[in-house]
């Protein structure tokens, strides 16, 4: 019998340690690296170009840099979140495979934000719509009801057993209608505060598209879709405006939280 417990024990240690959460954590590994205020920052140059990157924050679908970019040029510079992307690599130094094409090597292009704005805007919209639809319906509903109970009402055939059903039924139906209502409204309240708190950060957080004055930097968050297969990858800026091409490799770390 104790040989039994202890291997349910041992079965339900073994389940706790599988269901424990992963997070992922990038380190510069090229580039000039120093550490500034308890975080590893890299730095490179090119053409007058100047990137600082470091690493922010991991969320579901992406792993976050810090990111800065110096013109030390004479000229506009155009900064574009497009001009990021970056090749994912294994630990042998193979370049990993395409998940749904393996003829391809994998690569990774950063987040737009003003795509994820102009999504955030249409999605709030259709939050707006899907209420006044189910507003409208839960409206046709509470019609029929009113409907059905008057109709029941008016009848003098059935027992006092009967008419005492029939109005608990209905009193059911009513309160229904109006719990859906408020749920309805509650959901489409907290997904649209939602939809506006991620709309802000990208406005305010993310690294927009912007031209940038000879002299000036700008500094913003960069987000990079994960692939957690990755033990390292490359990140790539490449500014099609002054032909700038500059790579900073990170390594990707796999961090278990302590018990």
């Amino acid at each position: 019998m104790k040989n039994i417990h202890n291997f349910f024990l041992f079965a339900s240690l073994i389940l706790l340690a599988g269901c424990t959460p992963t997070f992922y954590h990038l380190r510069p590994a090229s580039g000039d690296i120093a550490w500034i205020e308890g975080r590893e920052v890299t730095r490179v140059e090119q053409n007058g170009v100047v990137l600082v990157a470091s690493y922010e924050f991991e969320d579901t679908q992406h792993l976050v840099l810090d990111i800065e970019i110096k013109n030390r040029t004479s000229a506009p510079l155009l900064i574009d979140p497009n001009d990021f992307s970056y090749f994912p690599f294994e630990e042998k130094g193979d370049t990993l495979r395409n998940k749904y094409n393996p003829i391809y090597a994998s690569t990774y292009r950063a987040a737009d934000p003003e795509r994820k704005i102009e999504q955030a805007t249409l999605e709030i919209k259709r939050q707006k719509q899907r209420l006044i639809a189910s507003s409208i319906l839960n409206g046709v509903l509470l019609a029929a009801t009113i409907a059905s109970d008057i109709h029941s009402s008016n009848r003098n055939d059935r027992s006092w057993q009967q008419r005492a059903n029939n109005r608990y039924a209905h009193a059911q139906a009513y309160n229904f209608i109006i719990q859906k209502q408020v749920v309805d409204i509650n959901l489409q309240k907290a997904r649209t505060n939602q939809l506006q708190h991620e709309r802000a950060n990208w406005q305010d957080m993310a690294l927009r598209k912007t031209t940038l004055p000879a002299g000036e930097s700008v500094r913003g968050l960069v987000f990079l879709p994960k692939d957690t297969r990755a033990s390292y990858l490359w990140l790539n800026y490449e500014s099609p405006s002054d032909s700038t091409a500059m790579r900073v490799k990170f390594l990707q770390e796999k961090v278990k939280p302590n018990h």
